[in-house]
């Protein structure tokens, strides 16, 4: 039997003009895009214009908060990507809601426009992969992630970070592509991505979000 259709819209709610725009700008041509400033507007699109493979929503809104909102869009799809978009007083808020399952990851602001872009694909991705398109890829996630789970270990102490590691996660936690942070650092991509993946090893973590969240949790990001 053929795939369906990957899904790829994306539904962007914020209650701030510019940074609605902004969303605009920076998805257009990219992406499938369906914007709100009304998060009670946004569960009537959710409803009516579906189905969407991710919602990216502001914390602070009226009416409801983004955590709120996205509590009612998972009683009408489960498999739903939700990306907040979070101040940076907020992200102790906003790994917990990871934590509770209520969102899938969160953008600080400002982020790049690259990094925003680049977690939005992600999270497509997966949604795609969770919805039955790409059945091979999705069992090699499964496979990966017992094997991440089995080395585990509850009592486990992360090992220190070297100075350079604790400079590429002081950027990787502001939202910075790997491009972005070559240029800051002056140091080649490859060797960004070596960093990377000594910091997800260190952290026994396999995603930018979960170290970013694992290095909060750690006290290694000041809020």
């Amino acid at each position: 039997m053929a795939p369906s259709t990957p899904i790829t819209r994306v539904l962007v709610v914020d209650d701030d003009d510019k940074c609605l725009t902004s969303m605009r700008r920076i998805l257009h041509g990219h992406f499938e895009i369906v914007t709100t400033k009304d998060p009670v507007q946004a569960l009537k699109l959710f409803v009516h214009q579906g189905p969407f493979a991710v919602v990216v929503s502001d914390y602070r809104m009226p009416f409801m908060n983004g955590v709120e909102l996205f509590s009612r869009i998972l009683a009408i799809d489960q498999k739903v990507q939700r990306i907040m978009l979070t101040g940076h007083a907020e992200l102790y808020m906003a790994i917990d809601a990871i934590n509770h399952g209520k969102i899938s990851a969160f953008l600080t602001k400002p982020t790049p426009a690259v990094s925003i872009r680049s977690v939005i694909s992600d999270a497509i991705r997966t949604y795609n992969l969770d919805t039955g398109n790409g059945a091979r890829e999705k069992e090699t996630l499964r496979t990966a992630d017992k094997l991440q789970s089995a080395k585990q270990d509850s009592t486990e102490i992360y090992e220190p970070l070297t100075v350079k590691e604790k400079e590429v996660f002081a950027l990787l936690a502001k939202g910075f592509s790997n491009e972005e942070i070559s240029l800051e650092l002056n140091i080649t991509i490859g060797t960004v991505k070596s960093h990377l993946n000594n910091l997800f090893g260190k952290m026994d973590v396999n995603s930018r979000t979960k170290v970013v969240a694992k290095g909060i949790s750690l006290g290694l990001v000041q809020t």
